[in-house]
């Protein structure tokens, strides 16, 4: 839902520093920093 909502603010506009915009979101989204953190969240 906040994806879509982006989405359409952004559409196809060139993001912050020449990324991609919504095309770099959406590569980005299932990448975490520190993977070991979401680990240990998971068990708190």
């Amino acid at each position: 839902k906040h994806f879509k909502t982006v989405e359409r603010i952004i559409g196809s506009k060139t993001g912050t520093g020449g990324s991609s915009g919504v095309a770099y979101l959406k590569l980005a989204i299932d990448r975490y920093f520190y993977p070991e953190l979401w680990e240990v969240r998971g068990a708190l």
